[in-house]
């Protein structure tokens, strides 16, 4: 170990006699070469080996005490940036509305390693942009400032100025109404019927002021309160209370335009859920004919109901309709079995089921059978009456064909034959095609042909 001390020790005074005492050796002997010999006390004094080396240890303790400096100055000193630090701004917000104020700014801060630690666990710093001088509206360049509770610390803001637009503060009474957020979100057998949007007092809140710059009120074209209905605790049929109501202000676009939304107190919103259902019918409907000489005997269907979820209206129109279930029987000459989705009519939430098994009985056809069935008129314009022309014209003879027990059942209260008088509004007479449609589940076992293609109608006024 003392060996490498040693070789250690030389290799430094090698380097230190190379790159200090040999040079500053030589420009000494050049500074007296260039003075005259007599000053040969000064050469003396000069020229002796433990001067040169006192000189040549005297500049380099210097240059290490400089160097060694600027390295510990160096050293202490650093710098850190503090990204998205929150801006505070100071002026008369009764009175003015601004625009163009950053809501944060970054810090730069300057300082020791020790000052910068405490700064970065302080919670005080904030950016403040001070307006409170201003008086009128305007255009300002403002300087951005930073309190950051150490005088120790050196600082920088960027931005370090902003253009602030002033403008006078507006207000203006706003009709007031919802939007219901994330419907998708509900059970299919659930829809909102009805929303209020009310004050503590349960009072409803139909009107808001809004408040900003002119330009601002001007592009406002609604204010919504925005319901959203996974916020509520629990859905269910019933009524629900939503206490978290968010304003926002829309401009005819549906863009959000940020002016300030008062409200008299704390607002909620009463949220009404309903689940309306009803068991409609299921009617088993042939389409298309069965092969020569077979018909439909009978059929089966594995449920004759479906609980359906939908709005009053649309379950109301299917409790008289029902929904259809169509087969197509044009290749059965044996009894088949077969499954079908039951269709989802327009506005129908859900359905308890969506398939039905169907068993389709097939029997040799009877002898076809004629009825005579009376003739009506369907979608008349309003104001006008119809009526058949002669007597061949308000009742006709069907054919029937079908399974013998099925359609010697039959009588023409099963069957509806039909003009459509849609769009006619020229009275007179006018020469219109027969429809025929079974009316009872039976009837839809059976074929029907009128023995008349078309019927002459008389269109009159009414009255």
């Amino acid at each position: 170990m003392k060996k490498k001390q040693n070789s250690f020790f030389r290799k430094v005074a090698k380097s230190f006699d190379k790159r200090i005492v040999i040079p500053l050796t030589k420009l000494v002997l050049k500074i007296t070469a260039f003075f005259t010999y007599s000053s040969q006390k000064l050469e003396n004094l000069l020229s002796r080996t433990t001067t040169l080396l006192f000189l040549s240890l005297l500049i380099a303790v210097g240059l290490f005490i400089v160097i060694d400096q600027q390295i510990l100055a160096l050293a202490t000193s650093r710098a850190e940036v503090i990204p998205d630090v929150p801006v505070q701004v100071l002026y008369n917000e009764e009175r003015f509305v601004l625009t163009g104020v950053p809501e944060t700014a970054d810090i730069t801060l300057i300082g020791s390693k020790a000052d910068l630690f405490i700064a970065r666990q302080s919670s005080n710093r904030q950016v403040t942009l001070d307006l409170t001088n201003i008086r009128e509206p305007g255009t300002y360049r403002v300087d951005l400032k930073f309190d950051g509770g150490l005088s120790s610390i050196g600082y920088s803001v960027n931005p370090s100025q902003v253009t602030v637009v002033v403008y006078e503060r507006q207000t203006r009474n706003q009709t007031l109404s919802y939007k219901i957020l994330n419907v998708d979100e509900l059970d299919s057998a659930f829809e909102v019927s009805n929303v209020n949007v009310v004050l503590d007092n349960y009072n409803v809140l139909d009107r808001v002021v809004i408040s900003g710059a002119q330009f601002q009120i001007d592009q406002v074209a609604t204010v919504e309160a925005l319901i959203d209905v996974t916020q509520l605790t629990t859905i269910k049929a019933g009524t629900h209370t939503l206490e978290e109501v968010v304003l926002r202000a829309y401009d005819s676009a549906g863009q959000m335009v940020d002016v300030d939304i008062h409200t008299p107190g704390r607002i909620r919103a009463i949220v009404e859920i309903t689940s309306t259902s009803r068991e409609i019918p299921l009617n088993f409907v042939p389409v298309n004919r069965v092969p020569f000489g077979n018909a439909i005997g009978g059929y089966k269907l594995s449920q004759n109901t479906v609980t359906v979820y939908g709005t009053e209206e649309v379950l109301n129109e299917l409790a008289r309709t029902g929904i259809d279930i169509r087969v197509d029987v044009s290749r059965l000459s044996e009894n088949h079995t077969t499954t079908v989705d039951i269709p989802m009519v327009a506005g129908v939430r859900r359905l308890s089921a969506n398939r039905v098994t169907v068993d389709i009985t097939i029997t040799r056809s009877g002898d076809s059978i004629a009825l005579p069935v009376p003739v009506s008129a369907i979608n008349v314009e309003p104001g006008f009456v119809a009526g058949g022309q002669g007597a061949n014209d308000r009742e006709i003879l069907v054919d029937i064909s079908g399974a013998a027990e099925i359609i010697n059942a039959l009588r023409s209260i099963d069957i509806e034959v039909f003009v459509d008088a849609r769009g006619i509004t020229q009275p007179g007479s006018h020469s219109l095609p027969v429809h025929v449609r079974p009316r009872t589940s039976n009837a839809r076992l059976a074929t029907f042909t009128p023995r008349r293609q078309n019927v002459t109608i008389v269109i009159s006024r009414q009255g």
